[in-house]
């Protein structure tokens, strides 16, 4: 029959693939992705070293279909904050596929020119060689456990006695559930960040 036309893989296509299957599955496997694509493992292997390298083809994928927007020239509060929620809208869309982003190397050149801008804008601001790494660090930790947070269960703390932890059930009272009280926790806790981030400056 000869060779397809078009191939039947491609990088792109594998990084979407893998997309898909981390955020239906929670997981990643070798086998998994070849099955889903309609190919051997074997296959897989024509384009990629392995499966890290399936993971920066997903941060691809997302830098893709995502874009990268924000304007950097503004003042370091509101360009820190159009990132983090630019950050989290694209990992709320993929919430399966945050244990894996989060966790293996960052070795791309379109990350690292993202890590470049947000270290250019907090050392312009004055924050210390020393601080940026780990302002970057708590920030994005913030963001992803958001983004985790979007889809949990809309009532995460249930079965509470009234008897034995009163002052909780008076809290719990007054918190809204499902996305509104996602949204209402990552607009608070970005601003008790960010409040605390300009602390450091004076």
């Amino acid at each position: 029959m000869g060779r397809p036309r078009t191939p039947l893989l491609d990088r792109r296509r594998i990084g979407a693939a893998a997309l898909r299957l981390a955020d239906e599955k929670g997981t990643l496997s070798i086998p998994a992705l070849a099955k889903a694509l309609g190919v051997a493992p074997s296959a897989l292997y024509h384009h990629v070293s392995g499966r890290d390298e399936i993971i920066s083809l997903m941060r691809q994928e997302l830098a893709l279909t995502t874009g990268g927007g924000e304007d950097w020239s503004q003042p370091w509060e509101q360009a820190l904050e159009s990132w983090a929620r630019s950050y989290l809208s694209t990992f709320a869309a993929h919430p399966g596929a945050v244990p894996l982003l989060a966790t293996a190397p960052l070795t791309e050149p379109f990350m690292h020119a993202m890590y470049e801008k947000v270290a250019e804008l907090l050392l312009t601001a004055g924050f210390a060689e020393s601080e940026i790494m780990p302002l970057i660090t708590a920030l994005e930790s913030f963001i992803l456990g958001s983004a985790l947070d979007l889809v949990a269960p809309p009532v995460m703390l249930s079965d509470v006695a009234r008897e034995t932890a009163p002052h909780l059930s008076a809290v719990l009272d007054r918190t809204a559930t499902g996305q509104s009280r996602a949204a209402y926790a990552f607009d608070l806790g970005l601003r008790a960040l960010l409040t605390g981030f300009r602390d450091l400056l004076t």
